[in-house]
């Protein structure tokens, strides 16, 4: 038994309707409410990322104690932050967990690139139409270009 066109194209039509969000009200936010996203990374390498991110100039507030962190993990956990771009820092107890991302950080002076070289972190300079670069690689393998 087959069903008429018409019968269908309500069934549809109806699911649809279920099943789709309101797209105005999916997008309102009213000022009572708070959007919250968290951006968390864990490593086996705690200290020896704590040490890099300070060195490269974020702030890192270790045990914030609040009920975000560790969000993820259950050994210590940090809050690292640089102009506005924020992110959580967990230690892991996974002995393979690697914190690997690659960030551009525009703002760093000559002063600051000569500082870091010095400190010994593996780097590599290029040269292009826009400027020279400098990329230092974290400890987990991530990479920051300057």
């Amino acid at each position: 038994m087959s069903l008429p066109p018409h019968i269908l194209f309500h069934m549809l039509n109806e699911t649809k309707k279920q099943f789709t969000p309101d797209a105005t009200a999916a997008s309102q936010v009213t000022p009572t409410e708070q959007i919250l996203h968290i951006l968390a990374f864990s490593t086996s390498n705690y200290e020896a990322m704590i040490k890099f991110f300070r060195d490269f100039g974020f702030t890192v507030t270790e045990d914030p104690h609040d009920q975000l962190t560790p969000f993820f993990e259950h050994g210590r956990a940090s809050r690292v932050s640089r102009d506005g771009f924020e992110f959580q820092l967990e230690e892991s107890e996974s002995a393979d967990a690697k914190a690997c991302f690659n960030l551009w950080l525009p703002d760093s002076t000559e002063e600051d690139i000569t500082r870091l070289k010095a400190l010994g972190y593996p780097s590599d300079s290029q040269a292009s139409l826009y400027g020279e670069f400098h990329s230092f690689r974290s400890p987990d393998g991530g990479i920051i270009v300057l």
